[in-house]
């Protein structure tokens, strides 16, 4: 204990004798603030300033004119109401065409625009070519990854806006109707003819019911459709995978095939030049060949002249069977009738040297007969040169080109093809998200139409009620029961039943703001920061001079106590300013400190522990291990967001477990939640121990190699 104490006196002795030492020091201990603070305050409250996000909107509605004369444009109105809607700045463009090409420019993150007939739409939902109000929604979402979450947000509440006025404009048109029965009693008219007027709305109640259940089960069935042209498309898109892997076997097959045929032309007219070379001999062998005077000169030139020509016989069947493999690769029958005409010529010559074989062995042969057999062999031997010759400028000049024609054309081809696969495949993928949308668009129509049904229903069994109750009911009750129940303002019941329901929102731990809420995330990532900072610019080895009996534990205790003080600075430092001079929500700061405190020992001894174990290796893990614990330790995003690996993962850093302790002293404590977390996280305390003082040891000596190794570069 002793040598530990004096290591850290003698430390904080060298910090202070050395201002330039103590002003990076102090610098460290401010550094990691910084980070914490700049984030913090950035993020302030982003959400708050949405009123500055561009969203342009732009109608082409025409309007149309009520049956009353009246003059409705539902599009107009939209325009209108946006505004005075201050969460989002939306531009109002004189026209679709400028409103598109705004979002095209990066002008603006997304537009909005209003069909022609779209109050149209809205107030002929009885008819029976009744067409649904449509807006369009385009969005860049190249221009910011999170703006275009935000706009898909205001465009979906324009939309449930503008659903609900839909609401509104039909239940108006009904009440209006029962309005205007209720106004012809009030007129005098007599119950029998109320009676009846009463009929004959709830028959047109029960047509325009029948008139939705129809546009329901075809918007049902259109569903269904879409589903099926869904997975037809699925499948043709996995045929058209299937394809494309064949066409790219055979693209290969054709580059193989390319290849073969240069081989077979360097061998095959290197088996002619063979052949004509051999002719030549034989020519230059006849030319000095007479009847020799003794039989063993005759024999050698016999046997000479046997060599010459069954090299000749050699070299055509290596010829025809090269042919014969190159022609059964590429699946194809070919005759070549030179090689047929080539072959009998050496066929006559083998014959004509078999005679001349058979004559000079039983002493027949005259001068005579060998000047007529040399004539005759060297006109065969004309004859072959000319085949040769012939066979070597057919192929040369016809059969190669069309052979490389083909095998180009074919492979251009073949190219093309799976181009036009790629382009039919991307095609598919853009449908099948065209089909969705479509699919989820009529959902939302069934809502509304279902919405509205409920409604006509409701008041055709009140209709019924009412008739049920004349037929059994005096005539002066009659009149005052259902003009109380046809009469009030169809305005008032469009509002009521387009939204029936008011929902309250109860906040359970609520927080001021997004930087309050972020305030643990960007604190602990900041702790973690400063520890690395430290490892990396203070010397993790102490030295043992000056002191006795010193153990390993002894100098790892002795300068860790160094990074203790300066890590509770630091945690010191950022915890305070996030009250103070951000004013970030705490509502426990005293507890708010406590985990700083011990988040900051838990990341110094963790890191200290790597750096002093494994040396440059050890602080290039401790990086590591903050970028993942950035990513995955639900800071930011709920971890059942992120991907599956970082699921599993996470529970192994002490990242989760400080942030959610620090979440409980921000925005309310929960039974024991805070204290068992704060257990969890002093965990890695322990082995951080179990890291520095166990598992350092046999490494002790590879690490000092590694660094002597690193230090003999010259740059490390």
């Amino acid at each position: 204990m002793k040598n530990i104490f004096t290591i850290f006196v003698r430390d904080l002795k060298r910090l202070v004798r050395s201002p330039f030492a103590l002003v990076i020091a102090l610098g460290l201990c401010i550094l990691p603030s910084l980070y914490a603070w700049f984030n913090i305050y950035s993020n302030h409250d982003p959400y708050g300033n949405t009123s500055n996000i561009k969203i342009a909107i732009a109608s082409a509605d025409e309007g149309c004119t009520l049956s009353d004369g009246t003059y409705k444009n539902m599009g107009a109105d939209v325009l209108k109401e946006l505004e005075t809607n201050d969460s989002i700045d939306w531009i109002a463009c004189d026209t679709l065409e400028e409103a598109i090409a705004g979002v095209e420019a990066g002008d603006y993150y997304a537009c909005v625009t209003i069909s022609s007939d779209f109050t149209e739409s809205m107030y002929t939902v009885f008819d029976t070519d009744f067409r649904h109000p449509s807006i369009t929604y385009y969005e860049n979402e190249k221009k910011n990854a999170i703006a275009t979450k935000i706009t898909d947000t205001a465009v979906g509440s324009l939309q449930q806006t503008i659903n609900t006025k839909f609401i509104e404009v039909v239940v108006s048109t009904i009440f209006t109707q029962t309005n205007t029965v209720s106004d012809d009693i009030n007129e005098g008219e007599r119950t029998a003819t109320l009676h009846d007027k009463l009929v004959s709305l709830q028959e047109n109640l029960s047509a325009y019911n029948d008139t939705l259940t129809l546009l329901v089960n075809g918007n049902t069935q259109l569903t269904g459709n879409l589903s099926d042209t869904s997975s037809e498309i699925s499948s043709l898109a996995s045929g058209i995978s299937s394809a494309t892997s064949s066409l790219s076997n055979a693209q290969a097959s054709f580059s193989n095939s390319r290849a073969a045929l240069n081989t077979f032309s360097e061998q095959f007219k290197s088996t002619l030049n063979d052949m004509s070379e051999s002719l030549n001999n034989i020519s230059a062998l006849l030319d000095t060949t007479t009847l020799a005077q003794d039989s063993q000169a005759l024999a050698n030139s016999v046997s000479q002249l046997n060599a010459d020509i069954t090299q000749l016989s050699t070299q055509m069947k290596t010829l025809k069977v090269l042919v014969a493999k190159y022609y059964a690769r590429q699946s194809e029958s070919v005759e070549v009738p030179e090689l047929g005409v080539l072959d009998a010529v050496v066929t006559q010559l083998l014959n004509t040297v078999s005679a001349i074989t058979s004559q000079a062995g039983n002493g027949t042969l005259t001068q005579a007969a060998v000047n007529n057999l040399i004539s005759g062999i060297k006109s065969s031997i004309d004859s072959c040169k000319k085949q040769i010759d012939d066979l070597n400028s057919s192929y040369v000049n016809s059969v190669e080109p069309q052979l490389i024609s083909l095998n180009d054309s074919i492979s251009q081809t073949l190219s093309s093809v799976n181009s036009i696969m790629s382009s039919l495949t991307s095609a598919l993928n853009d449908a099948t998200e065209i089909l969705s949308g479509v699919e989820t668009t009529v959902d939302k129509s069934n809502e509304s139409l279902s919405q509205i049904q409920t409604v006509i229903a409701n008041v055709i069994a009140e209709l019924d009620e009412v008739i049920d109750w004349m037929d059994s009911t005096s005539e002066s009750d009659k009149i005052n029961m259902v003009t109380q129940f046809l009469g009030g303002d169809s305005e008032t019941y469009g509002e009521f039943f387009a939204e029936p329901v008011n929902m309250t929102t109860e906040e359970i731990y609520p927080v001021e703001n997004y930087g309050s809420g972020m305030t643990p995330f960007y604190t602990i990532l900041a702790l973690w920061v400063g520890g690395t900072l430290l490892v990396s610019l203070v010397k993790v080895h102490a030295d043992a001079d000056g002191l006795e009996n010193v153990k390993p534990r002894h100098l790892f205790f002795g300068r860790y106590l160094t990074f203790f003080v300066l890590g509770q600075i630091q945690a010191a430092i950022v915890a305070i300013g996030d009250i103070h001079l951000l004013h970030s929500q705490v509502l426990e700061p005293g507890l708010f400190y406590l985990v700083a405190v011990l988040a900051s020992f838990t990341f110094t001894l963790l890191i200290y522990s790597l750096a002093i174990s494994f040396g440059d290796l050890g602080k290039a893990l401790a990086v590591v291990v903050m970028v993942l614990q950035i990513a995955g330790s639900s800071g930011t995003f709920p971890i059942e967001m992120l991907p599956q690996v970082y699921q599993n993962i996470y529970i192994f850093f002490p990242f989760p477990y400080a942030i959610n302790a620090m979440r409980e002293t921000v925005a309310g404590m929960y039974g024991t939640a805070y204290i068992a977390n704060l257990a969890q996280l002093m965990l890695f305390s322990v082995a951080a121990l179990v890291i520095g003082l166990v598992i350092r040891i046999p490494f002790m000596k590879i690490n000092h190699f590694v660094e002597e190794r690193m230090e003999d570069t010259g740059m490390m």
